[in-house]
C-alpha cells in the first residue's frame, strides 16, 4: 500500500464515526402557505377557518378587506415535532418582487403553552406563542397557524401597490421556503 492509500483509509475511518453520530434532519416541510381574508369568506368549508383558506379566492379588493391572513399548514406528522416553541417567518412580496414585510411568529402543538411569550430575534418585545389548530386541507387533515397583513390604511393603498403578490414561509433555520409561495392579487 502506498502512503497516499493509507492516508485515505485513515481519513475515511475517522469520518465514519462523525457520519454515524449525525441525526437525520427533522422534516420541517409544510403542506402549503395559504392566503385568505375574514372579510372575503368562501361558502365552502366546515368552519370560518376552512372558508377563509380553502375557498380558493385569491383576489382581494383593497376597498373591501381590512387585512389579509396567511396560514402555514403542516401535516399532522410534521406538526407533532413542534412541542416546544418554533419560529416561522412569513415573507410577503410586492407585485414588483420586492420584500414588503417579514412577519415572524412562534408556533407549538402543545396547548399547555398557549399564552406563553417567546423571543423572536430582531423583535423588541416577546411574541405570543401560537398553538397549531386543526383544519381540513386539500382533502386531508392539517395543522395551521396564521399571521395578519393589514391592507386598509397602509402603503398598499396609499401607494397603489396593486397587482399579483406572493408570500412564502420559512421554518426556523431553514434557508428555503417550506412550500410553494402563495400567489394572490390585491386590486383597487
Amino acid at each position: 500500500m502506498t502512503m497516499r492509500t493509507i492516508a485515505l483509509l485513515i481519513a475515511v475511518a475517522m469520518a465514519v464515526p462523525l457520519l454515524a453520530d449525525k441525526k437525520p434532519k427533522a422534516d420541517k416541510s409544510c403542506l402549503s402557505v395559504s392566503v385568505g381574508s375574514k372579510q372575503a369568506l368562501s361558502s365552502k368549508g366546515n368552519n370560518n377557518d376552512e372558508r377563509e383558506f380553502e375557498g380558493g379566492g385569491t383576489t382581494f379588493s383593497a376597498t373591501k378587506v381590512l387585512d389579509i391572513q396567511f396560514a402555514i399548514v403542516f401535516s399532522p406528522a410534521v406538526a407533532a415535532q413542534f412541542s416546544n416553541a418554533h419560529n416561522v417567518e412569513f415573507r410577503v412580496y410586492t407585485p414588483s418582487g420586492n420584500l414588503y414585510q417579514s412577519i415572524s411568529i412562534p408556533i407549538t402543538n402543545d396547548p399547555k403553552r398557549a399564552g406563553e411569550r417567546h423571543r423572536i430575534p430582531g423583535y423588541p418585545d416577546l411574541v405570543p406563542v401560537q398553538v397549531l389548530q386543526s383544519i381540513n386541507h386539500g382533502g386531508g387533515k392539517g395543522m395551521f397557524a396564521t399571521v395578519t397583513l393589514p391592507v386598509a390604511g397602509t402603503p398598499i393603498v396609499s401607494n397603489s401597490l396593486y397587482g399579483r403578490w406572493t408570500a412564502d414561509a420559512l421554518v426556523e433555520d431553514e434557508i428555503a421556503p417550506c412550500a410553494q409561495p402563495a400567489a394572490f392579487v390585491i386590486s383597487q
